[in-house]
């Protein structure tokens, strides 16, 4: 039986996601439709950027980042992968948006309810979560009053506790009715530490220490991944160098076409009128106007937090909650495994706070041809 093989006992958390493509393949029949989902999943996503990004920015700020994150490659080459990316991806952004926008007690519960849909598909919520109790400490300087602090500091709590108690449930659930006899946890928690401070391979994935993986007894296993660990950090002559390598491996890498392109011929041409134009050469194409976005992003993210910092603003303290994200986000990079497409579940949180530069940008645009029609008609 697939469920007692060695990766599902030691990813158990990857169960709940294969019920649900066994659950859509055993509905159509297709894994088209698998694909198709994938891609409604996308565009749930885009709409919550754009309603997000509206609350503080604006109709055109938010529709214009809408768009740039409609024509970002690297998403759309993740789309035909059946990964549990998209999916989970588009419940924790539902899940910030109760939390972010006109977050009453109702429309907390459900962010915790989409929290817990997302997490239980990728557990990346802990991230979310952790921005969340940031940015709750953050907004009591903008508000510092006893009744404000206490609603706030409730809600946040609520929310963790619901999630908390979902998660544990689920998983006592499905360990009872033998759907996923080990539960849904994580049984070896250290081994993305092993390949994240591993120094000789960066940070990225190694069978140098896979041998950690086939120690049954978890104590065991721990006291081999601390000393793999500490070996690797004894080993490694300058950290801070280790640290600036692996930034750089997984936020300035090209992004990888191998998830969803490695099938093509790139030989072939594209067209047969065109022998010249083959499929290495459009996928290059494609690859380097996603680096070319990339830069521009990341462009325009300084200039988002010069601007929160430098212009106050109503709804800025929103924006705050995607710096702490994104900061958390990075830092949990410093120390686990890194491959350039777990950048997928932050690249939103860039464009939400895209939407403070295009605010700013459509203002000083109002107000050039208010300036304008007021010297074309002086009376």
């Amino acid at each position: 039986m697939w469920l007692e093989k060695p990766f599902f006992s030691i990813w158990c958390y990857q169960i709940p996601f294969v019920y649900y493509e066994a659950f859509i393949l055993k509905l159509f029949g297709s894994e088209l439709v698998l694909k198709l989902l994938n891609v409604a999943f996308m565009v749930v996503t885009n709409v919550l950027i754009y309603m997000i990004a509206r609350e503080w920015a604006g109709p055109r700020a938010a529709f214009a980042v809408a768009v740039l994150y409609s024509v970002y490659p690297a998403p759309v080459l993740l789309s035909s992968v059946l990964t549990n990316q998209h999916i989970s991806l588009m419940f924790l952004m539902l899940g910030i948006y109760f939390y972010i926008v006109n977050p009453s007690w109702r429309r907390i519960l459900l962010s915790c309810l989409c929290l817990f849909l997302g997490n239980l598909m990728r557990p990346e919520a802990v991230l979310v979560i952790a921005a969340m109790l940031i940015h709750t400490f953050i907004s009591f300087i903008e508000d510092f009053k006893w009744e404000y602090i206490r609603t706030a500091l409730s809600k946040t709590l609520v929310l963790i506790a619901s999630f908390i108690f979902l998660t544990g449930a689920a998983s006592a659930l499905l360990k009872i009715t033998g759907a996923a006899p080990c539960g849904i946890s994580n049984n070896c928690p250290e081994w993305k530490f092993v390949l994240g401070l591993d120094t000789e391979s960066i940070g990225v994935y190694s069978e140098k220490n896979a041998y950690i993986l086939n120690i049954s007894d978890p104590r065991l296993r721990h006291e081999e991944a601390e000393k793999a660990i500490s070996d690797s950090l004894r080993k490694c002559k300058s950290m801070p160098l280790f640290l600036w390598e692996k930034t750089k491996r997984m936020w300035a890498n090209m992004e990888s076409d191998t998830w969803s392109l490695i099938h093509i011929e790139r030989s072939r041409p594209v067209w047969n009128e065109f022998r010249c134009f083959t499929f290495e050469k459009a996928i290059n194409n494609i690859i380097s106007f996603d680096k070319a976005v990339y830069i521009l992003l990341y462009i325009l993210i300084i200039t988002a937090c010069v601007i929160l910092w430098l212009t106050p603003a109503e709804g800025n303290h929103r924006a705050f909650f995607f710096t702490a994200l994104i900061l958390v986000n990075y830092f949990v990079y410093l120390l686990i495994e890194i491959q350039t497409r777990y950048r997928y579940f932050i690249m939103p949180s860039f464009f939400i706070l895209y939407a403070v530069v295009f605010r700013e940008c459509f203002k000083k645009a109002d107000m050039y041809f208010k300036k304008g029609d007021a010297d074309l008609n002086p009376n």
